[in-house]
């Protein structure tokens, strides 16, 4: 919870680890090859990540209206085809907007602080309980009510075939 890794630098371990860990004891020239292709594949989705979800919300939002105006501009065209044009714009080209995302450098900055602020208010909580505060006790549960269904979410995300995927 403390660290977000981006998954840029979840891609770059990957890459990392294929280069240090794998490639050195593959004997099989094609096996190697194909172990650099990989890092080669997953350096492509590296750069493309950081524009995807900004291209898909623009494109999106581009399609819509190029669908209104496609149909806007057959007027009152008859035949099948322009019926199907104009069916089309009505709804298709009728989806809202989407929002380009934010930036998310920020979001994560914000979410590593906050995960270390709960960290520590999880010690202090520690030292009010043994000092006695009834109500601390309160206050724990409160944020295991958070973290529970976090830690869960988070164990479900990275378990594959009944494991987890690592060393061990």
């Amino acid at each position: 919870m403390n660290t977000t890794p981006s998954i840029d630098d979840l891609l770059e371990g990957l890459i990392v680890g294929l280069q240090n860990e794998i490639i050195p004891h593959l004997s099989n020239a094609k096996s190697v090859a194909t172990a650099m292709m990989m890092q080669s594949l997953i350096q492509q989705v590296r750069q493309v990540l950081p524009m995807l979800d900004a291209s898909v919300a623009y494109e999106h939002n581009e399609m819509t209206r190029t669908l209104r105006e496609v149909a806007a501009l057959l007027g009152d065209v008859p035949g099948p085809e322009a019926d199907r044009i104009r069916a089309r714009a009505a709804s298709l080209g009728s989806l809202a907007d989407v929002a380009i995302p934010a930036d998310q450098a920020p979001v994560r900055e914000a979410h590593a602080q906050l995960g270390y602020g709960l960290q520590d208010t999880i010690s202090d909580l520690d030292v009010l309980q043994r000092g006695g505060h009834a109500t601390a006790d309160a206050a724990l549960n409160r944020v295991r009510e958070f973290l529970m269904p976090t830690i869960m979410q988070n164990i479900a995300a990275i378990s594959i075939g009944g494991g987890m995927i690592g060393r061990g």
